[in-house]
């Protein structure tokens, strides 16, 4: 296991450092900027990623900082080895899932709750120089979507009731849900679901979509605040044995940046940034086609953050 992540970590790393070279949102803010670092903010490639890294750099840039977004780097695999390299200082992460990753997708025990879950975060992340401010009330967590049409055939509701016909179907999601714990390896450990075969996609993002509504796939992972669920008349299936934990939105964050001043930028989001807020955004892109920057900073006027 050991060997696995640092082939993986080496491989993100070469991937990473190709991306972030092209890095171009550069902002500067107003105070006194340039006797402050300039903050790179990294997150992975779906929306609801690239609205809270604007919001992060809208908060730090508003806080007199220079910042640079990259809001779309690749999954986990690539983002969670930049941070802890150095390569970018801030990324926004989701508790419960960052500890299934930082485990090498072994399964957390069900239903983890936040604060044990950020507690164990830093720690895993401790060596690295990495640790994690307070989570946001914004709660992001997997859900498993079938289409309407199948939920009829197959009369599913839950996660259980999908189990007897798993073996029917195509599962949809990440590069590396067959071996993460809040994926398909919790799942079959969970529910005992073994599916017809696995279909490496993005995270919850456009060829997820599409592939559950082509037909590409039964099954496919998406967020509990993506508005792809309503927006498509998908059936998100309960998850009746709580596999998922504590998936609050959460900033992750290099030590050598983690001043007072920097901290109580983002923290002032902690409590405005709900599960209904994060939603609405997220809707704002993907539906109405806005701007995922144009919509954080919108969205953060609207609440008197900047």
């Amino acid at each position: 296991m050991l060997l696995r992540r640092s082939l993986m970590t080496l491989a993100a790393l070469a991937a990473t450092s190709l991306v972030l070279a092209g890095c171009s949102s550069n902002t500067n803010g107003t105070g006194s900027a340039a006797a402050k670092p300039t903050i790179k903010i990294g997150a992975t490639n779906f929306e609801e990623q690239e609205i809270v890294a604007n919001l992060y750099g809208d908060l730090l840039v508003h806080a007199g900082y220079k910042v640079k977004v990259e809001p779309a780097l690749g999954t986990r695999a690539v983002v969670v080895p930049a941070i802890e390299h150095g390569q970018i200082d801030i990324e926004p992460d989701y508790a419960a899932s960052l500890l299934g990753f930082l485990h090498g997708g072994k399964p957390q025990p069900a239903g983890t709750q936040i604060d044990t879950a950020i507690a164990a975060d830093k720690t895993a992340l401790s060596s690295f120089g990495v640790t994690l401010l307070p989570a946001t009330n914004a709660l992001d967590t997997n859900v498993f979507a079938v289409t309407k049409a199948t939920a009829a055939k197959y009369h599913l509701t839950t996660l259980s009731s999908l189990a007897p016909y798993a073996s029917k179907l195509i599962l949809g999601g990440p590069p590396e849900c067959p071996t993460f714990s809040g994926c398909e390896a919790g799942l079959v450990s969970t529910y005992g679901m073994h599916f017809a075969s696995f279909k490496s996609l993005d995270e919850a993002g456009p060829l997820s979509v599409a592939a559950l509504k082509n037909g590409e796939v039964g099954v496919v992972e998406l967020f509990s605040s993506d508005g792809n669920v309503v927006s498509n008349n998908f059936v998100a299936l309960t998850d009746d044995k709580h596999l998922e934990g504590a998936d609050y939105i959460v900033p992750v964050i290099r030590k050598s940046i983690d001043t007072p001043a920097v901290a109580k930028a983002l923290n002032s989001l902690d409590q405005k940034l709900t599960t209904d807020a994060i939603s609405k955004l997220n809707l704002d892109v993907t539906a109405n086609k806005e701007q995922p920057a144009a919509v954080a900073k919108t969205w953060l006027q609207s609440v008197g953050l900047i």
